[in-house]
């Protein structure tokens, strides 16, 4: 791994047992990764070496868990981790036919398989759901342009996980086992995120959303 890289990933803190100890420069920490990401070369280099370091199931996600009233920090994090979650299509333009793109591609691909089975769980889309609900009790009066962007940077992080595809290896089970997308699908209804994405879809004075929320639920009955 690169060393910048390294070291700004050490910066955020570190996970003991379910605690999330964040360091002092956290949130710059965050932001530098942004800039990382912003530079990164044609192979996704950055994209993927924070992928091996499971930056989102180690990092990002305890922080968003633990740390949800800082505004600023959570903020960032769901930023990061939007562009973290962007499907490889999006990243590489298209399917590479060159070998060795492909192998980059593939490696993307694995990475956001890994990110899809840590967001199955109840306790990450409780924190989105509650987070989308206050902002949307919000007026247009009193919504200021940076809750608009987390709205948006929401829905966009839950429609990039439900974008991954499945991993056939990975899930050889049998016919009554609950895939990785099944679980996700789960976690979004036990933390009544889907009753939040039926309101953005009938509200009139909610209509911006209207694309994002289209995504997601046809998504949602993908493969199914």
């Amino acid at each position: 791994m690169n060393c910048e890289l390294l070291a700004t990933c050490s910066a955020l803190g570190y996970l003991e047992g379910d605690s999330y100890h964040k360091e002092t420069d956290c949130l710059e920490s965050v932001k530098d990764l942004i800039r990382y990401l912003r530079h990164e070369d044609d192979t996704r280099d950055v994209r993927q070496q924070l992928g091996d370091s499971q930056i989102v199931q180690n990092d990002l996600l305890p922080i968003i868990i633990q740390y949800r009233q800082d505004k600023a920090l959570f903020d960032a994090c769901i930023r990061l981790m939007v562009n973290l979650t962007q499907p490889a299509v999006l990243c590489f333009g298209k399917i590479p036919d060159d070998p060795v793109f492909r192998h980059h591609f593939m490696q993307v691909t694995s990475h956001l398989q890994a990110y899809k089975e840590a967001f199955a769980s109840e306790k990450v889309f409780g924190i989105l759901s509650e987070t989308l609900y206050n902002l949307l009790q919000l007026d247009w009066e009193q919504r200021q342009e940076e809750d608009n962007l987390l709205v948006e940077r929401i829905l966009l992080l839950v429609r990039n996980m439900l974008h991954v595809p499945a991993n056939p290896c990975e899930e050889k089970k049998v016919d009554d086992d609950a895939s990785i997308h099944d679980r996700v699908l789960w976690a979004i209804h036990m933390s009544g995120f889907d009753d939040l994405v039926k309101f953005l879809a009938s509200a009139q004075s909610e209509q911006q959303w209207s694309m994002h929320v289209l995504e997601i639920i046809s998504l949602m009955f993908r493969d199914q």
